[in-house]
């Protein structure tokens, strides 16, 4: 029984013993094979023992890699199903057992039962005997029955398709060295920073030191009648008796940085033992918390700023976070917008890459397969964004526009699924053959889908660069990554088509959602130059200089106990006292999470920083972890009171290297209260004229419409981006603009069609009902062109209302009998060709003074008489108050318009009105002359005497010339109070400032 045993807390130098003994065979030329947790960690060691100069023969593996080398050794060449082959077959044979609620959660349960059957070697028939007594006993067990049949099928299926699954092809391995040691070869193991062993790495290095004989040195954290290694104690037993030899290290705290010695190491000493003494922390340990996780995360990014900027190395530094707790895409926002190198490995969908998206999307754009009873290919189950994706991949266009002009084009549209996007495209460009193709593959079955979804997932990688010899990126080497899963996902399920073609993914559809089930690591590995941010288990095997553990939440850390999804603990009880066959044994979650905290905060030589948020993104409350008072009941009062604290929502640059913001410098106790500090690093953004001489020069030039100068009044920058910069709109029309302008157009034809046959465009008693009935005449020939909606659902509501909506107006005006005659209707001036406003008008612009003209298309023109006119405004949502309020709100509009008809037409206007056709008040609101004999149906209020309606409109006049002046003068200024329909500002991220 050659093992070696070697145990102690951390830091006592077990990795000194393990790498002599690395050294001590490889010198020998026993060609020793070191297995460590993680890559991360095996590249550190690699390099290690290559600064000894001790690399030849020497490898360095993770677990993995020691069962490859098992496998090869002991001469097992089965073919090896897959993890997505198996979990279709799991999910296949679900279906034909009828399991309900079959979904991907219990398929996920079933493989994992599967791994743990395997691994303690129960056969199909040890199950279904089981899982009998157990029927047999208690009169239950009818999922338990269902489980014992579908391991059995399994079992079959395999046999079947000539295939092992990974965990047998291991066991037969192991099993095979059990019989045929000498196959082995005596090569030595040594297995450093593991905490603890699975059941099959238990099983593996029982097998190669008990049975096979070869030298196994096996390293593991532990300490007797410690509360922090209670969690580890069950490892412990089952290695201690086949051990040959045991040495027990002793701690030790030379590997802490002198000033840090005392705190990390009392710390260490201490954490989770009851009536452990308080001590100082001397600046070795302190505490952050944040309002929000984003005033976390920003605290840390600073503290780490400060160290970079004092000297320590990045790669001397480690965060650890777990991605429950913290927002790992959150964290790489924070830490770049901080200048803090870092690197982060995380694992990601294949559907989050860019090649995932394409190739998925293209799937997805496939219709479902001929229907046999008309032959017809049937809708794509995607959407525009779907397609998107795969025109969007990097080389698929020459002109990626083309694809941003599409989206715009089908959005305003509503062509939101792939059929209607793909229509739209080749409209107006070549046709999408790809599609064709996989169609036709789809067509022929699955291995010819699969075939071809593989071939264009190698040129979407490719196309981008075709005739270069790149180096990739990091962004590159995921795509490569993306590649690989993708590949690997793709030759397993072509496979399965092969050997079981009823398994096989049959639609494209159905293709591209296993293929978004596919996971791959993306980010760096831990490097020189960049600070590593890892999960706890991440960090065992090696030391640093500085740790900052993150998102220390209750539920988090400790994680909260995970429910058996499958047979649970009282179940697999009951299952062991009947049938004698025991499935897992009981874990204490608390006590290992708690070994997990002792093995973190044991890395770091001479800093700890522990942080948490004390409130979501919501402002609800999020209590600490617990673990956070165990470590402060080992040090005096002040580490908790001195901690960093950084208000939810707070604005200001903690990254800037100028020490933390500590709670006695703010505003008390934890628990959201704001230290201010937000507040006061907060600046207004001042508002700079423009400068640039051909852009003031042509601002002087423009000519104005009434509307522009109105949002010129509530926000000169708003003006600015919707005026002058004019960006395309990617949503559709706002339905009320829809509705407004077939307002418009409805009413417009209706009035005109009247006077065609009657010689009067003037509503009345008599000719109501042939006005409604050219009203809906009108509005069937408007929405032809232009739907009321981009939801066809929609329409036909929308429609309606609109119809009763003018209908109740037409009534409103024939009860009126006014005594003007309307004479113009869409009165245009200074609108010229190519104006958005319509066709060109024969007026010209009218002139307001200092070179500053006006134009736009009058709604309707009234006419006396005696000459008298009144202008008219339709709106379709609330109508401006009277003409006493118009300046004040910066309503020009209807005074410009009377100004211009009296200019450009040479009439006498005496009043002008917004008109309302919705709401319950069709009564008109504006101005008219008192002193002009007419007589309206308007509000009382409205009517006013000639010097003051004069007055309306000088002021009118005056305001439009201050509002060209500014402009001329480039005075752009953000009015946020008014920029917005409802208050607040329309673009705050151009504007600097909040809604």
């Amino acid at each position: 029984m050659p093992i070696t045993l070697i145990t102690g807390p951390a830091n006592a130098g077990k990795a000194e013993l393990v790498l002599d003994a690395v050294r001590m065979y490889g010198a020998r030329e026993l060609d020793p094979l070191l297995v460590v947790p993680t890559r991360a960690d095996a590249e550190l060691y690699l390099r290690e023992l290559a600064g000894d100069g001790v690399t030849m023969g020497v490898r360095v593996e993770r677990f993995d890699g020691l069962t490859a080398e098992v496998v090869q050794r002991a001469g097992v060449d089965e073919a090896v199903l897959g993890g997505i082959a198996r979990e279709r077959l799991l999910h296949w044979l679900s279906d034909r057992e009828l399991v309900a609620g079959a979904g991907d959660g219990f398929v996920r349960a079933l493989s994992e039962l599967v791994v743990e059957l395997r691994t303690r070697r129960v056969s199909p028939a040890r199950l279904v005997a089981a899982l009998d007594s157990w029927q047999t006993a208690d009169g239950a067990g009818a999922t338990g029955a269902v489980l014992g049949r579908l391991f059995m099928r399994y079992e079959a299926e395999l046999r079947r398709m000539a295939r092992a699954d990974g965990e047998q092809c291991a066991v037969r391995a192991l099993d095979a060295l059990r019989e045929r040691p000498s196959l082995w070869g005596g090569r030595p193991v040594l297995f450093y920073g593991f905490d603890d062993l699975s059941r099959m790495q238990l099983d593996t290095i029982e097998t190669l030191g008990v049975v096979v004989d070869a030298p196994v040195t096996v390293s593991l954290a532990y300490e007797a009648e410690r509360s922090a290694f209670a969690g580890r104690a069950a490892t412990f037993q089952a290695l201690a008796p086949l051990a040959a030899e045991h040495r027990r290290l002793s701690a030790r705290a030379e590997h802490y940085a002198p000033a840090s010695r005392t705190a990390l190491s009392h710390l260490e000493r201490s954490l989770f033992e009851p009536g452990a003494a308080r001590v100082s922390s001397g600046g070795a340990v302190a505490l952050l918390e944040g309002g929000g996780e984003r005033a976390e995360l920003e605290l840390v990014a600073r503290e780490i700023s400060l160290l970079l900027a004092q000297g320590t190395a990045a790669e001397e530094v480690a965060v650890l976070a777990r991605p429950s707790g913290t927002s790992l895409e959150l964290l790489a926002e924070v830490f770049t917008a901080a200048g803090v190198p870092f690197a982060l490995q995380r694992r990601v969908l294949f559907a989050d890459t860019a090649l995932g998206r394409a190739l998925i999307g293209l799937l997805r754009c496939v219709g479902a397969p001929a229907t046999e009873r008309g032959g017809d290919v049937g809708d794509a189950p995607g959407e525009l964004a779907d397609l998107l994706a795969w025109l969007r991949a990097p080389g698929q266009l020459e002109l990626p526009a083309l694809a941003d002009r599409l989206e715009r084009q089908a959005r305003r549209s509503g062509a939101l699924s792939a059929d209607a996007a793909r229509a739209q495209w080749q409209r107006h460009n070549w046709p999408l053959e790809t599609i064709d193709r996989l169609q036709e593959a789809q067509a022929r079955g699955a291995a010819a889908l699969i075939e071809l979804a593989a071939r264009e997932l190698q040129r979407l990688f490719s196309a981008p660069r075709r005739r270069a010899a790149e180096l990739l990126s990091a962004e590159a080497l995921d795509e490569a990554r993306a590649l690989a899963e993708g590949g690997r996902a793709l030759a397993q399920l072509r496979e399965l088509a092969r050997l079981a073609p009823e398994l096989a993914p049959a639609t494209a559809a159905e293709l591209a959602r296993v293929l978004g089930t596919v996971e791959l690591f993306s980010g760096d590995h831990p490097a020189p130059g960049a600070v590593a941010v890892l999960d706890p288990l991440a960090l065992r095997a090696r030391r640093v200089r500085a740790l900052f553990v993150c998102g220390l939440q209750e539920g988090v850390f400790p994680a909260r106990a995970r429910v058996q999804p499958l047979l649970s603990e009282r179940e697999r009880r009951r299952l062991a006292e009947v049938s004698g066959l025991r499935l897992g044994e009981q874990v204490d979650l608390l006590a290992a999470e708690r070994y997990l905290l002792y093995a973190a905060v044991s890395r770091p030589e001479e800093r700890l920083v522990l942080s948490w948020h004390s409130a979501d993104d919501e402002g609800q409350t999020t209590p600490r972890s617990l673990f956070v008072d165990d470590v402060c009941d080992l040090f005096e009062q002040s580490l908790f009171t001195s901690r960093a604290r950084r208000a939810l929502g707070a604005v200001d640059s903690p990254a800037v290297p100028a020490g933390p913001i500590r709670a006695s410098e703010g505003s008390g106790e934890a628990g959201g209260a704001s230290d201010g500090a937000g507040e006061s690093a907060r600046s207004e953004r001042p508002d700079e004229p423009l400068c640039d001489a051909r852009l003031l020069e042509e601002l002087a030039a423009r000519p104005w419409s009434a509307s522009a100068m109105e949002r010129w009044i509530g926000c000169p920058v708003a003006w600015f981006v919707q005026r002058v910069l004019r960006p395309d709109e990617l949503d559709p029309e706002a339905e009320p603009l829809v509705q407004g302008s077939l307002r418009h157009t409805a009413l417009e034809r209706t009035l005109l069609r009247l006077r065609e046959e009657t010689g009067s465009a003037r509503l009345t008693r008599a000719n109501l009902a042939r006005a409604r009935e050219l009203l809906a005449e009108a509005l069937q020939e408007g929405e032809v062109g232009k739907p009321l909606s981009v939801s066809p659902e929609r329409r036909v509501t929308v429609r309606r209302r609109l119809q009763a909506d003018l209908d109740r107006y037409l009534a409103r005006e024939a009860d009126g009998e006014a005594p003007l005659e309307p004479r113009e209707l869409e009165l245009g001036f200074g609108v010229v060709e190519g104006d958005d406003r319509g066709e060109p008008s024969e007026l010209p612009a009218f002139e307001l003074g200092g070179g500053v003209k006006l134009r736009g298309r009058i709604d309707r023109l009234d006419v006396g008489e005696h000459g008298e006119a009144v202008v008219y405004d339709y709106k379709g949502g609330k109508v401006p108050l009277g003409a006493s309020k118009w300046i004040e709100d910066g309503k020009l509009q209807v005074a410009l318009y009377m100004s211009a008809v009296e200019q450009l037409l040479g009439v006498r206007v005496v009043g002008g009105f917004y008109q309302p056709l919705t709401g319950n008040d069709l009564r008109p609101r504006g101005v008219l002359d008192g002193d002009s004999g007419i007589e309206l149906d308007c509000v009382s209020t409205d009517v006013r005497e000639h010097d003051e309606v004069r007055e309306v409109l000088d002021r009118a006049l005056s305001a439009a010339r201050e509002v060209a002046s500014e402009a001329a003068a480039g005075r752009l200024q953000a009015r946020p109070d008014t920029c917005a329909f409802r208050g607040g500002c329309a673009f705050p991220t151009i504007c600097r400032c909040e809604r």
